[in-house]
């Protein structure tokens, strides 16, 4: 099947001309806009020839992974679809999903950035009351004080931590948004709004309210302050915009925050918080608990789990427990229970190995990779997912389960939730585990033969046989495994196996001698062949393209001939991660298929040039 072949076959899979509203793509995938995703036959799409994995986002984009016939396809795809029409027959319903997705894109790119803070303050709090409860440290010494200062710093300033991100995402400049909020949390302020009951900004009546951990209040203030400064920044001669527009845009929006957006936010978060406490105290609490642990999957199918992040930080800022986390964690061991019944029962080699690793992060509370990479697939474990995420979120509910903060699994977590139901979440995420895991074995599932596999993609390119080849590292920073990329396609290996680095520079280089192959027009990816056959991708960031090159520069083209430590790519660190992107570096030999073995450095911290990985050819 040739590349008109296949954009042909795929067109006519997602539903035909009619449902498509636009196409583009990145190194990988094939990212279609589709108006109706039911209508799209996915099971049918991922048999294809060439085709690698098929992911949907939202509901109306559809993500067709073509590894390295992704250019062509794309090439051979546009002219048989009539975007410009499919954008102007746009259902209403499609628009109010679009409005819908990006709400929570909002939502996660906020809270995302703020997680480690989070994650940080609460493990601390729970050490803290670890070491209490074994009677190690005394609530008078001063060792009991740093501790709880290092915690309740996370918290109490989680404002301006939140003003940031926020900032970034409403584009804005974060730093008059961090600014907004510590102006809210001076302790001159706090201190004139716990001794005076009237207070007045030229005459503008403040409101005495305290922000100290709140969370509502900051984010609608920034987003205020997104359109002060937009139309203070058009309105001024650009020679006055670098003193006027900070000093109006904060003599414009503090007092407003501070009378009427704070306030408002303040109230909105106190009931948010006030519905979830009724809730959780309420007979009801058991039936709530049963549906988030149940659906968990399906909230992080659409997306939707993004959702619950402020709503558990709300009510950490009010109460200084959090609700959900017991209920996410018992979905969690659910979907590694059943992933590791999957890994035992299953006689496919290649499969099993995929399904180890999902298992295994499963089980540290990472799931996209047994969600997608194996309870999709297989379709029949969702139900004993759902089954035991449903009974163990019922058992943390009915027995009133808190946090102290936000952790990502089930072990990780176990301090956040020391004290009096502490034997609870044990048996919660437990009894999740052990019931999935029953089930899929009663249950069974139709398991994968060879040839369904995903295997790294096979181009008409590709050499017949390969030498022994030696990587040299690319870029310096930290090795990390491809599991940890967040990204279904590296890190269940459909493109191939290889590694990942945290770059600690903005420098990419060739690390071999050989051929540039692809050089992306959006110059965050490259794909390169040595004069001994590996061919390798160099994938700088993750959904990158979305960049469209800004923060990027290519100092080659396709069809150079490169020598080992030549300057491939520059990119700007700062600025990719201020646009809310991660700049993790998949690298990833995409015709694994022709070596015996991968042996990776067990280096943690790498240097530009130094022994990555060797491949080991076969014979």
């Amino acid at each position: 099947m040739n590349d008109k072949q296949l954009a042909e076959k795929i067109l006519e899979l997602s539903g035909g001309n009619s449902n498509i509203t636009g196409v583009t793509h990145c190194m990988t995938r094939l990212r279609l806009s589709v108006k109706d995703n039911g209508v799209v036959k996915t099971d049918a799409l991922e048999k294809l020839p060439n085709v690698l994995g098929v992911n949907t986002v939202g509901s109306n984009q559809l993500q067709i992974i073509l590894g390295g016939k992704v250019k062509s396809v794309h090439e051979a795809f546009v002219p048989l679809v009539d975007t410009q029409s499919g954008n102007g027959n746009a259902s209403e319903p499609q628009q109010k999903a679009n409005l819908f997705n990006r709400f929570l894109e909002t939502i996660s790119g906020i809270f995302s950035p703020v997680l480690p803070v989070i994650i940080g303050a609460g493990l601390v709090k729970g050490i803290l009351f670890t070491l209490m409860f074994a009677k190690v440290v005394q609530p008078d010494s001063q060792l009991f004080s740093f501790l709880n200062i290092f915690s309740d710093a996370g918290f109490y300033f989680l404002p301006i931590f939140l003003a940031y991100s926020a900032g970034i995402k409403f584009k804005c400049n974060p730093y008059l948004a961090a600014m907004l909020a510590a102006i809210m949390l001076h302790p001159d302020l706090v201190s004139m709004m716990s001794d005076s009951s009237s207070l007045h900004f030229l005459g503008i009546p403040i409101v005495s309210m305290s922000y100290g951990s709140s969370v509502i209040p900051i984010i609608f203030g920034v987003l205020f302050m997104s359109y002060v400064e937009r139309y203070v920044t058009k309105f001024l001669p650009a020679i006055l915009r670098t003193v006027f527009v900070p000093l109006l845009t904060i003599l414009i929006t503090a007092p407003i925050v501070l009378a009427t957006i704070g306030p408002a936010g303040k109230i909105l978060g106190d009931a948010i918080g006030n519905g979830i406490i009724w809730l959780y105290l309420s007979p009801l609490r058991v039936i709530a608990g049963a549906l988030v642990g149940g659906l968990m999957p399906f909230l992080v199918m659409t997306g939707m789990h993004n959702g619950l992040g402020p709503i558990g930080l709300q009510t950490i800022s009010k109460y200084g427990v959090d609700y959900i986390l017991a209920l996410q964690v018992a979905s969690n061991s659910a979907q590694a229970g059943s992933a590791w019944a999957v890994f035992f029962r299953t006689k496919n080699k290649e499969f099993k190995q995929l399904v180890q690793a999902a298992a295994f992060s499963a089980t540290l509370g990472i799931t996209e990779p047994a969600l997608f990479g194996v309870h999709l697939k297989l379709k029949k474990t969702l139900g004993p997912v759902v089954a035991g995420g449903a009974i163990g979120g019922a058992i943390a509910a009915y027995f009133k389960v808190t946090s102290l903060g936000m952790a990502t699994g089930p072990i990780i977590g176990i301090p956040l939730f020391i004290g009096d139901t502490f034997i609870w979440y044990i048996v919660s995420f437990m009894t999740a585990f052990i019931i999935a895991f029953i089930l899929t074995n009663i249950i069974g599932f139709e398991d994968v033969p060879v040839e369904e596999v995903a295997a790294p993609i096979q181009t008409s390119e590709m050499i017949d046989v390969a030498l022994d080849q030696e990587v040299f590292s690319p870029l310096a920073g930290e090795v990390v495994s491809l599991e940890e990329v967040k990204d279904n396609v590296f890190s269940q290996r459909m493109m191939g196996d290889g590694v990942a680095i945290k770059p600690s520079n903005g420098k990419v280089v060739a690390p071999f001698d050989g051929v540039i192959e692809a050089a992306f027009e959006t110059k965050h990816a490259i794909g390169l062949k040595s004069y001994d056959g590996c061919e390798l991708l160099i994938h700088v960031g993750l959904d990158t393209v979305e960049l469209e090159g800004a923060g990027y520069t290519m100092h080659v083209k396709k069809g150079d001939s490169v020598s080992k430590g030549d300057l491939l790519i520059e990119f700007d660190r700062t600025e990719i991660q201020a646009a809310g992107y991660d700049t993790i570096t998949p690298i990833i030999v995409t015709n694994t298929a022709m070596y015996e073995s991968i042996e990776k450095t067990n280096s943690k911290q790498e240097n530009t040039g130094d022994k990555l990985m060797k491949l080991i050819a076969k014979n």
